[in-house]
């Protein structure tokens, strides 16, 4: 009897840990599926298109990784064309890319500039730039299985910040911290042998699938906000927008302008711009690559760096 009832928590115990994941990995794939519908249902602006620059992923954890930059950033925005939509996602390793994808404006403490960042985006008709960084890589161990069938096994842990900054107000949209565990091969460390200085093959596999997931949220921040263009140039009833005809703006369409000059301070004297109130409309008249350019229809002035958003 004893035997019997031993056997039967045994089966209890291993449909917990299979059954029930098989059913929550079932609900993570119809959620998955049906999350992208709702997300491009919701996002605001109508078909214009939002591009979203990419800066080079960073390499923080401490390893060396052969050709860290290149390699993870073009898959993840392989990841992220994949995500679909209006996005136009931009590489920092297409010749045409600002150069603050490339290298990203640092203040005096080391830390992302996100004020001089979102001035550089304006400029580049860009409307959010992501910012990843690979942060730390290290050893964990950790018991594991139930009663006498329990063991010590060791774990890796990943940990990738993902940044998301708006040009319109050089706030984040995201900002996200995430750790991805694994039960490791080998350990990165162990007593016999010295400390490695590049990460093994099976790391960097476990990198690559963080990145799906970092893609997704990069999407949902990103398309969810309304699309927001700039002012570059003022010529009397005339007016030339930073952003070109991929954009999807055409000729007829009305805009809203905003007063996007004031300035606040927040913690650690970092700086953002506060979206402040409707100045006037403007009607696009020739749509180009270089810069779409629109007729003055409101008497008010207009300046060159207000904002701009479709008329509803």
């Amino acid at each position: 009897m004893k035997r019997f009832l031993g056997l039967c928590l045994f089966l209890a115990s291993l449909w917990t840990m299979t059954g029930c994941g098989m059913v929550h990995e079932s609900y993570q794939a119809v959620a998955e599926k049906s999350h992208q519908v709702m997300r491009w249902y919701e996002a605001p602006g109508g078909n214009l298109g939002k591009t979203v620059g990419v800066a080079y992923l960073r390499n923080q954890s401490g390893y060396l990784v052969p050709d860290f930059e290149s390699t993870y950033t073009t898959e993840l925005i392989e990841r992220l064309r994949a995500e679909g939509g209006e996005l136009r996602i931009l590489s920092p390793q297409d010749p045409a890319a600002p150069e603050m994808l490339r290298r990203v404006p640092l203040n005096p403490n080391g830390g992302i500039d996100n004020f001089d960042l979102a001035l550089k985006a304006r400029q580049n008709a860009i409307n959010a730039v992501v910012v990843a960084t690979l942060i730390d890589v290290r050893d964990r161990r950790q018991e594991k299985g139930l009663w006498w069938f329990k063991d010590v096994y060791d774990y890796i842990d990943v940990t990738l910040d993902i940044e998301v900054y708006d040009s319109e107000t050089a706030a984040k949209l995201l900002d996200e911290r995430l750790i991805h565990s694994f039960e490791a091969d080998m350990p990165l460390h162990s007593s016999n042998q010295p400390a490695s200085q590049t990460l093994p093959a099976q790391v960097l596999e476990e990198l690559s699938s963080i990145l799906p997931r970092a893609a997704r949220m990069i999407a949902d921040a990103a398309v969810v906000h309304p699309w927001v263009g700039f002012i570059r140039e003022v010529s009397q009833r005339r007016v030339i927008l930073s952003a070109g005809a991929d954009s999807g703006l055409q000729a007829g369409d009305v805009l809203e302008v905003f007063d996007n000059s004031r300035i606040i301070q927040g913690a650690n004297e970092i700086h953002y711009f506060v979206p402040g109130l409707k100045i006037g409309e403007i009607e696009v008249t020739a749509p180009s690559a270089g810069g779409v350019e629109a007729r003055i229809l409101s008497d008010g002035p207009i300046w060159v760096g207000c904002s701009v958003k479709l008329k509803e």
